[in-house]
């Protein structure tokens, strides 16, 4: 850290920490409020699978933020924030606030307790909206994971999830590895302990489940869409009219009367949402959007679009890092909800594959 003048005032060390401050809460909450509207937590655009804005995990992104911007002031020299202030300064210290929230929030996780999860700092803007992500370029044609691998893998997951068929879903499982670059150990576990909480511990929950028979629940759901329980009301036990209302005109789909909400409804072990995000997936595999969407009601097309969904939104590098905490973010959203289980499923997966 360079040495500050000793000229500076107190007056002036607080005024430019206080700028300093400022300035990296712009820059995290430039940072929060766009990964929360990207994650679907500020329009409900991914349906009830997201949690909704969460105004105290808004506020501890700035605080955060203030601190990452206030470190930056430092090492950069707090005079620079007294005399001679511009611009480009400015920017420069929003940028950290931006960017260095992450090594405040690992500095922090260090000293607090592990027994109670604490606040998590805001993530990182995830990939671009699904019309703007390119399609992930599979490697080279490999037919599967090599016998002796599959059989590890095959042996793993069943001691992890026995509820899960073996039979049905290791092999489209080990396809899918292989055609999306899952080929390590931390890699496969985990994507599969994000598949055995969003897709359940049977790996039976590959398609949304829109049937309601309690309005409470519709509201909880997508009380936005609805100008009253009565109207919610009558949408119940019709998962077709429901899908239809609730994900009109948004997500690439067309109004309620085309029909896309329901046709481009939640699938795969990571439930893909909306008529682009099908046609996302689509173009890495060389189908349409609508054969897509029937693929992925299969055991091979849900576990190809759960390893590309993990990809196309930059999911390995965390996963090489093992950084279960990130990659929940990316699926999940902010909130991270199941982060134990999904953690506890890889861990364990990670055990078995490691022998």
């Amino acid at each position: 850290m360079p040495d500050q003048p000793f000229s500076l005032t107190g007056g002036q060390v607080l005024v430019a920490l206080a700028v300093c401050g400022i300035m990296g809460m712009m820059g995290q909450g430039v940072r929060a409020i766009v990964g929360l509207k990207n994650a679907g937590s500020l329009d409900g655009s991914r349906g009830n699978s997201q949690s909704p804005f969460d105004a105290a995990y808004l506020a501890l992104s700035f605080m955060i933020g203030a601190i990452a911007g206030i470190l930056a002031g430092l090492v950069t020299g707090l005079d620079q924030f007294t005399t001679g202030l511009t611009l480009q300064k400015l920017l420069a210290i929003a940028a950290s606030g931006y960017v260095g929230a992450d090594f405040v929030e690992n500095s922090m996780s260090l000293v607090l307790p592990k027994g109670a999860p604490a606040p998590q700092a805001p993530p990182p803007a995830p990939s671009p909206a699904p019309a703007e992500i390119a399609p992930v370029a599979p490697p080279p044609p490999v037919p599967s994971l090599a016998p002796a691998a599959a059989d590890r893998f095959t042996a793993a997951l069943h001691a992890v999830a026995p509820r899960v068929d073996i039979g049905k879903w290791g092999r489209p499982l080990e396809d899918a590895f292989a055609r999306f670059d899952f080929g390590t150990d931390r890699r496969q576990a985990a994507a599969v302990g994000q598949f055995l909480v969003e897709a359940g511990d049977a790996l039976s929950e590959v398609v949304e489940d829109l049937y309601y028979t309690h309005v409470e629940a519709v509201m909880r759901a997508f009380g936005p869409h609805f100008a009253s329980e009565a109207e919610a009301a009558q949408f119940l036990r019709d998962p077709r009219k429901l899908a239809n209302r609730v994900y009109a005109n948004r997500l690439g789909n067309g109004d309620e009367a085309s029909g896309d909400g329901y046709r481009y409804r939640g699938r795969g072990l990571i439930q893909l949402t909306g008529k682009d995000e099908y046609a996302d997936f689509a173009r890495s595999i060389g189908q349409t959007p609508e054969q897509a969407s029937d693929l992925c009601e299969t055991a091979e097309g849900a576990a190809m679009s759960g390893c590309w969904y993990l990809a196309a939104r930059h999911g390995l590098p965390p996963a090489d890092a093992w950084d279960i905490r990130m990659v929940t973010r990316l699926v999940n959203g902010p909130r991270m909800l199941g982060l134990a289980q999904r953690t506890a499923y890889s861990n364990a997966m990670l055990e078995r594959l490691r022998g």
